[in-house]
């Protein structure tokens, strides 16, 4: 049994290597510690199911390894292998003893999952322990000899450089690999039994989770020891960088150290199961019950995951411009308009927004009469606060079915936070004054939606978080549309004018869950609150994920709730369900391999319907007005562009060509595979990937039916694929002989100067440098195709660095002769 501890505490820790909870995955570690931990288990005593029990249960396990994300499939493919190998006719022992060990392994992994899963959504809700649980944390501390005080929930830790005001969090004192240990050793001690009564079970896991929950002040205290020990140790002149080591996955593992001695010492698992096979005596009796755990799974998963979609309201969407003077959507984003408040505005995401639904301006007081006919109310940073009647006349029109958006930003700059809660305060929640940071990149927070994801972002691209403030839902009843992991944040710092903190290591931050997506419902209305005001800019919108992002959020809302809500129903009768299949199989020898695989064949089916289900109750909008779609190509390119609304201002990046893309009307999008045959036209920057026959014949079929293709190519694209791009049109770019001289173009286009570039053979020559045609454009079928040469001209260090220069003479020529090439390509561009 000591083996199976330190398995069990393998296991555990497995998952902050699998999950990226705190840094990014390290799928090595996390395969070693599984499989070691697997082995571990080869001397445990479970039974061996017979071989139709084994076939039964591995065929309702097949859909979950199809359907499962790493790392949670290797619970499930341990459990598969595991069935498989224990009932295999093979005269040997170890594929038996393979078997046992993988299947307890698997089934512990399965517990483990839902106790993770479970531990984010709580943790994310709040991080904050009640003020009697943090008590316990402060005796340890100053029983240890630290100088300490407890104020609230913050420990304030003396030490010679300053005064660390430690949080008294949920993962200081249970952190989650602690809380896998115990779920899965309950687990384990249960899967051990051998016929033993509830009374004998209940006083074995008494054994375990006692001594255990004594453990954790102790182990606060140890990390807090450390975390003084740290800073007494760190040079005077030398950063304090302490943080790390509470979301340090090998040091929970090493603190793991305490409960395995502790289940050594004071667990006592009684006899064990028999491993040899059991008959299967009227195995068809097996039948029912499993048949309601597969039911009981399903409606309780779909309990949680199914959002009722409602009947689709007309999509009348009031914008407030009263109450704020950030991010305007006023002023078109044009050719005429630079610096910094033209890319810190909504014009664009609002424009885009216009081709889907009815979109118009709130620019008075809200009373009854200015939210009249209104679908979805959309308030945006506002910089002004809101009187009570206007917040008595927004719950009330949320209840009588109107839909609020609400757009918040980091730290309540602008006391945006402050203003937005007063509202938000009605329907049970609230923004935090924080800025949230990804734990391994400080300005990159990349979210990837999860396997059901909400419908919000059921179409959304995996997105690059700007900075943004979490969501406090409190006990509010609702879901998390995102939240995320490996996160941590730091609060408002107000001697800064925009209250932002200086990104450093602080004891006061809060990490692991944080929600930056909060839905919930009201009455006949819904509300959607969101954290990151910054990535609707016209800088960032279009980049991937942003404007998916906001047709969902309003085309979630764009639905009235029914009268009805049928999840609760489904909920309570999932539990009974449940409830039934454990108490008719209360006889079968453990594990219930049966019962286990008809729940995760019930997860597997919850899991596509749901995705269905919300795929033909929130499809994505239809357009209602024309717009002209430009698509930029990521699949035989790679050149830099902007994240997170950042130019570096690299001589190979191509962002602000991209977004000045916009300012002619047009949307852009970044696409690969056959997705980028989808836009009115495709630009190529820099192609230096291979190109597949297939992708060459099918932008051919493209450009035939009509398609538009600009393709940038320069000498200083050394490894250029352009070629095989344009082979079936008949042109090609010479890199072997680059060209120089004065630039010639049409009449009214700007010369600019190029210090060298590709000649161009093939189509209509456009412009010329020393005589040489550098830029042509082919007819083909019912569309074109026009090259660049000189596209080194374009680059983000030859077009003014950030997107926020306002340019003198010399660099709006660059920009006027982007604009003309454009033009030419989409005439019905402004």
């Amino acid at each position: 049994m000591k083996r199976a501890w330190i398995a069990l505490a393998l296991l555990s820790a497995s998952w902050l290597f699998g999950l990226s909870y705190y840094h990014q995955a390290n799928w090595i570690a996390w395969a070693v510690l599984v499989a070691a931990g697997t082995l571990l288990l080869t001397g445990a005593n479970i039974r061996r199911p017979s071989p139709a029990e084994a076939t039964t249960a591995a065929v309702l396990i097949v859909p979950a390894l199809w359907l499962a994300p790493w790392p949670y499939r290797a619970a499930v493919l341990l459990v598969f292998v595991g069935v498989l190998l224990a009932a295999a006719p093979i005269p040997r022992r170890w594929p038996a003893s393979l078997g046992a060990a993988s299947m307890t392994a698997g089934m512990v992994l399965i517990v483990q999952s839902l106790g993770i899963l479970g531990y984010e959504a709580v943790t994310g809700r709040s991080h904050e322990l009640p003020q009697w649980l943090a008590w316990p944390i402060y005796g340890i501390t100053r029983l240890l000899g630290i100088t300490a005080s407890l104020d609230g929930t913050t420990i304030a830790i003396h030490s010679m450089r300053r005064v660390h005001n430690l949080g008294a969090t949920w993962e200081l004192l249970l952190d989650p690999v602690t809380w896998c240990f115990l779920l899965g050793g309950i687990a384990l001690l249960t899967m051990l039994a051998a016929g033993q009564g509830q009374v004998s079970r209940f006083k074995r896991a008494a054994g375990l989770t006692i001594p255990v929950l004594l453990w954790l002040p102790v182990r606060s205290g140890l990390l807090i020891a450390l975390f003084a020990h740290r800073a007494l140790r760190t040079d005077y002149e030398a950063p304090l960088m302490l943080m790390s080591q509470f979301w340090s996955p090998w040091l929970h593992l090493v603190l793991l150290a305490g409960p395995v001695l502790l289940a050594m010492r004071f667990v006592r698992p009684g006899p064990q199961a028999d491993p040899v096979t059991a008959p299967d005596a009227k195995p068809s009796r097996r039948i029912v019950p499993a048949a309601l755990a597969c039911a009981g799974t399903l409606l309780i998963v779909l309990a949680m995951l199914w959002d009722p979609s409602g009947p689709r309201k007309q999509g009348r969407i009031l914008v407030d411009e009263q109450h704020t003077t950030w991010e305007p959507t006023g002023r078109s984003y044009d050719p005429n308009w630079y610096g910094q408040e033209s890319g810190y505005n909504y014009a664009c995401i609002y424009d885009y927004c216009s081709r889907f639904y009815e979109m118009g301006r709130l620019t008075t007081l809200i009373d009854a009469n200015a939210l009249k006919d209104c679908s979805i109310l959309i308030v945006k940073v506002p910089t002004v606060r809101y009187s009570p009647e206007e917040i008595d006349c927004i719950e009330r029109f949320v209840r009588n079915g109107g839909s609020l958006l609400c757009i918040g930003e980091h730290t309540n700059v602008f006391q945006t936070g402050v203003h937005l809660n007063d509202i938000v305060a009605r329907f049970g929640f609230r923004f935090r004054y924080d800025c949230v940071f990804d734990i391994d990149g400080v300005f990159r927070q990349l979210y990837e939606p999860s396997l059901t994801p909400h419908p919000i972002i059921q179409n959304m691209p995996p997105l690059d978080f700007a900075v943004s403030c979490s969501i406090d839902p409190g006990l509010s009843a609702g879901r998390a549309a995102i939240r995320t992991s490996g996160a941590r944040d730091l609060p408002a710092d107000y001697h800064a004018s925009n209250f932002y903190p200086q990104v450093e290591d602080r004891a006061d931050a809060r990490y692991g869950a944080f929600i930056q997506l909060w839905t919930t419902r009201d009455g006949a209305g819904r509300v959607a609150a969101f954290g990151d005001s910054t990535v609707f800019s016209n800088f960032s919108t279009f980049e991937p994920g942003k404007a998916e992002l906001m047709l969902g959020l309003l085309e979630w809302l764009n639905h009235r709730n029914s009268p009805i809500d049928p999840r609760p129903l489904l909920f309570v009768l999932g539990l009974a369900l449940a409830a039934v299949a454990l108490a008719s199989s209360r006889k079968w020898p453990r594990p219930r391999l049966m019962l286990l695989g008809g729940a995760v064949l019930g997860w597997s089916l919850a899991v596509v319907s749901v995705r269905a289900i919300h795929q033909a109750t929130y499809p994505l909008p239809k357009p209602v007005q024309p717009f002209t779609r430009v698509v930029i190509d990521r699949t035989v390119c790679d050149a830099l562009l902007s994240r997170s609304g950042f130019i570096a201002g690299e001589p190979t990046g191509f962002g602000i060509f991209e977004r000045w893309i916009l300012r002619l009307g047009c949307f852009t999008s970044r696409r690969q595979g056959s997705d980028i045959f989808t836009g009115d036209a495709i630009v190529f920057m820099h192609p230096n990937r291979p190109v597949s026959p297939e992708f060459r014949t099918a932008l051919a079929d493209y450009v035939s039916a009509g398609g538009k293709v600009l393709i940038l190519d320069s000498p200083a694209n050394a490894q250029s694929t352009a070629n095989l791009l344009l082979y079936p049109f008949g042109m090609s770019v010479d890199h072997a002989t680059p060209v120089k001289g004065a630039m010639a173009g049409p009449e009214g286009w700007p010369a600019i100067p190029a210090d060298s570039a590709c000649q161009i053979k093939g189509g209509t020559p456009l412009i010329r440098l020393g005589g040489a045609p550098v830029a042509s454009t082919l007819q083909h079928g019912q569309g074109t195709v026009t090259v660049i040469g000189f596209a080194s001209c374009f680059t983000d260090r030859q077009m003014g660095v950030t997107g926020d220069a306002t340019p003198d003479a010399q660099l709006r020529n660059v920009y006027e002769l982007e604009f003309a090439l454009l033009r030419s390509i989409l005439p019905e561009t402004r």
